[in-house]
């Protein structure tokens, strides 16, 4: 199967504004997962950013404020997480999707608005091997995408709760607790093996250490 992800064209005619809605609502509907993988940052520090985003959709952003929406996205404990086999490593990848409405926000336009749609796109598409229709909820994301761009072009405006209401969101809520339990269990076994190798590592040291030790005494004898 090839991944259908949206295009410039289904963005066509949107203002920076609507731009922005669209993003903030795809950061809106991932918000159970950051707060289902976050293991260090409380479920409402995303939502705060989210929806703090939110209330600067429609005016220009300035850069100095942009920056600063930057230093508290960076400031969330898992937003420097790279090692997928951690549970904070999904939150990090949810966090890509307001990092780039804010990029919108700032005035970075269509190309930008694409990036924050694959990246929706994207952290649905990690947990395909857990869903019994591996393309569910990619596909419930993306008619949810172009639903709320229809709407804005309509004047319809979405807000943070109505895409907690929306069908990818609600699934997502379904489902997030067998997929955590997983990523959980693999994560545990992850930690414990690397735990196994420092302590077999820490006693060839130890072992060597002495070793040493002999052979410098037998030699001064």
């Amino acid at each position: 199967m090839v991944d259908e992800y949206l295009t410039a064209d289904d963005f066509a005619g949107l203002s920076r504004g609507g731009l922005a809605e669209a993003c903030l609502a795809c950061s809106a509907r991932l918000s159970p997962a950051f707060a289902a993988f976050a293991t260090r940052s409380g479920p409402r520090d995303y939502d705060d950013l989210v929806r703090d985003l939110w209330a600067r959709a429609g005016r220009e952003m300035s850069p100095r404020e942009a920056e600063e929406f930057e230093r508290r996205m960076e400031a969330f404990p898992e937003a420097d997480c790279d090692d997928s086999y951690l549970l904070d490593y999904y939150a990090m990848s949810v966090m890509g999707i307001p990092f780039e409405a804010l990029h919108v926000l700032a005035g970075g336009g269509v190309e930008r608005a694409l990036a924050c749609s694959e990246s929706a796109l994207e952290v649905l598409g990690e947990f395909r091997e857990e869903l019994d229709d591996e393309n569910e909820l990619w596909d419930a994301e993306r008619q949810e995408q172009l639903r709320v761009i229809a709407g804005l072009k309509a004047g319809r405006h979405p807000t943070f709760d109505s895409c907690l209401a929306s069908p990818t969101t609600r699934r997502l809520a379904e489902v997030l607790p067998a997929i955590v339990a997983t990523q959980r269990a693999e994560q545990d076994e992850y930690l414990a093996s690397i735990h196994r190798w420092r302590q077999a590592r820490l006693r060839a040291m130890q072992k060597e250490y002495l070793a040493n030790i002999g052979h410098r005494r037998r030699a001064r004898e």
